[in-house]
């Protein structure tokens, strides 16, 4: 099992943990809020690029959705292994972000570029150009 699959898994084990702590009562804020603890946990990277990220994540695929009382969807969670992947310079499921998502990572590491060390900078940078953009 790689890094990103235990991860994934590990989302799965928070969501069922909340509804059996809460008698089948399924509070979503709490378990995303559980997850991008736990996702900030996770990563490697140093700083708070991890939190921008997760934070973007909660703010365009979570607090958008229609169904808030049904997140985060298996396609969300996807979509959080895949940045998380793309921090650990992992390679998985990263097909499943958009242009969009790679923007907005790259403003991400642009900003957060002076507090990493240079060879995660490099590492994520050269991920961001081998997506077209830059």
């Amino acid at each position: 099992m790689t890094e990103i699959q235990k991860f994934k898994s590990d989302v799965q084990r928070t969501i069922k943990h909340e509804r059996a702590d809460n008698n089948g009562r399924f509070n979503s804020e709490r378990a995303i809020q559980k997850i991008i603890e736990l996702f900030i946990r996770t990563s490697s990277v140093p700083g708070n690029l991890s939190r921008a990220v997760a934070y973007y994540w909660k703010e365009s695929y979570i607090d958008q959705s229609t169904e808030p009382q049904n997140e985060p969807t298996e396609t969300n969670i996807q979509k959080l292994g895949a940045m998380l992947s793309f921090l650990e310079d992992a390679d998985e499921d990263e097909e499943v972000l958009t242009q969009e998502d790679w923007t907005e990572l790259s403003d991400l590491v642009n900003y957060e570029a002076e507090d990493l060390p240079i060879e995660i900078l490099q590492s994520l940078m050269s991920k961001i150009v081998s997506k077209g953009v830059l």
